[in-house]
């Protein structure tokens, strides 16, 4: 452990000193009641942060260029190297607002002993935990937290305000109407878990309504969302939820288009949400089309990652203790199959199966282990992190962090796992040590 972390759990550990319960006894804001959180929040050294961020900026600058790297900017074969339906790229041909991808979405990555390792990039404006960036202001009203923040020079940053400045700056009026459009008949399931999001967001002073696709219509060449005008569309939906809704999404492009509204973002970033990138990234091929400074990046964070081939079976069948098979486009770790939990025959019928199908393997990442310390019982577990770092046009906006006991499986979700927990992390200057002036828990 870090000597931050070491100082906490030691706290934690210790009777009556109230940092045990500093988590589950603050006075959280609305949009945090009812979510199962951690114990305690994690620490990073900033320059550990900050690198890995830098690396993710390069990465996503990258991605977002290949398309025109590798094949002069055409679709359809970007699409057909990254695993993509060939009968979505009309869609996408047609609805690409064009221009250059808006620099958004959310990287997960996990945390190993030499810095950060990423597991995808959710490139695009449909990625939820917002809210947790709102964990830091509530621990800093429990006295023994606050006082080891300013001691410690604890900082973080407050997504939900990075993201409202963001939508602000993207437009055309400067009090917009935000709508969350989701696709065609999933508003009822998403309605709840998006609670947060949109209290978040409406508590910085944004107007947001929810809505489907077939809500969109276009009213004298403004967008509206059921009966709201809208200025912005927070994009919930993929490139082929838009099929026999042409005519919505439709009106939306034009709107973007005659600046009277954005579509954030645009479904060109569908391209590079797909795992398939990251595969297409990592392989040797690409070499020639990156910079010295991009291949150091790639190195950096990228783990080994190929398209599941025919080819490449053989091998993976051998290194199935050190392999995750992933599919390009599921998500909340639906479909993952991860060998090292995995028996020998059914690996190998997995592999068969998905051969060629749209998924990639990846080289297993080891994680380290986060010790937490249980409120109830005073036991000092070890915990696996998932640290979902977000991406802005101005940068790095903050994290949403999500763990499980260390003996769980192999996949951590909301989903996949009811044991999830969520939290935020908490970077701090190099060495751990008590900081010579206090500073407070969050950003300014």
């Amino acid at each position: 452990m870090g000597g931050v972390t070491a100082r906490y759990v030691e706290l934690c550990r210790e009777s009556g000193g109230g940092m045990r319960t500093a988590v589950v006894g603050a006075d959280l804001p609305v949009p945090l009641r009812g979510l199962r959180l951690l114990a305690r929040p994690l620490f990073v050294e900033e320059e550990v942060l900050h690198a890995a961020v830098e690396d993710l900026l390069c990465l996503f600058d990258v991605l977002s260029s290949l398309p025109e790297r590798l094949f002069g900017g055409g679709i359809g074969g970007y699409w057909a190297a990254v695993g993509g339906d060939p009968r979505l790229v009309p869609l996408l041909r047609r609805f690409a607002p064009g221009g250059p991808t808006v620099r958004f979405g959310r990287a997960d990555l996990y945390r190993t002993e030499r810095g950060f390792s990423l597991l995808e990039f959710n490139v695009g404006g449909g990625v939820g935990g917002f809210e947790l960036g709102e964990l830091p202001r509530a621990l800093s009203a429990v006295g023994v937290f606050a006082e080891f923040a300013g001691r410690y020079g604890l900082n973080h940053v407050r997504t939900a305000e990075r993201v409202a400045a963001t939508l602000r700056a993207a437009s055309p009026r400067p009090s917009p109407v935000v709508a969350l459009v989701f696709a065609p008949g999933m508003l009822p399931r998403f309605r709840r878990p998006l609670a947060p999001t949109v209290a978040v967001l409406a508590g910085q002073g944004l107007e947001v309504v929810l809505g489907e696709l077939g809500d969109v219509r276009d009213g004298g060449g403004r967008l509206f969302v059921g009966g709201a005008r809208v200025d912005v569309v927070l994009r919930f939906f993929s490139v082929d939820d838009t099929i026999g809704y042409e005519e919505h999404i439709e009106a939306v492009v034009r709107a973007h288009l005659a600046g009277n509204a954005v579509l954030w973002t645009g479904l060109d970033s569908t391209l590079f949400t797909n795992k398939g990138a990251l595969a297409l990234l990592s392989d040797p091929r690409c070499d020639a089309v990156l910079s010295p400074q991009e291949r150091r990046a790639r190195e950096r964070i990228l783990p080994w990652t190929r398209m599941l081939t025919a080819d490449l079976v053989d091998r993976c069948v051998v290194e199935r203790e050190e392999l995750v098979l992933k599919p390009c486009r599921g998500f909340a770790g639906t479909g993952v199959v991860t060998g090292w939990t995995c028996p020998d025959r059914d690996w190998f019928d997995v592999l068969c199966a998905h051969a060629g199908q749209a998924f990639v393997v990846q080289r297993r990442v080891v994680p380290r282990l986060e010790a937490v310390v249980d409120p109830d019982t005073g036991v000092v577990e070890d915990w696996t992190a998932v640290w979902g770092l977000f991406v802005t046009p101005g940068g790095y906006g903050g994290n949403a962090v999500r763990a499980q006991r260390a003996a769980g499986g192999g996949v951590i979700g909301y989903s996949t796992d009811t044991a999830t927990r969520a939290t935020v992390a908490f970077s701090h200057p190099a060495g751990g040590q008590p900081a010579a002036s206090a500073r407070g828990a969050v950003e300014p």
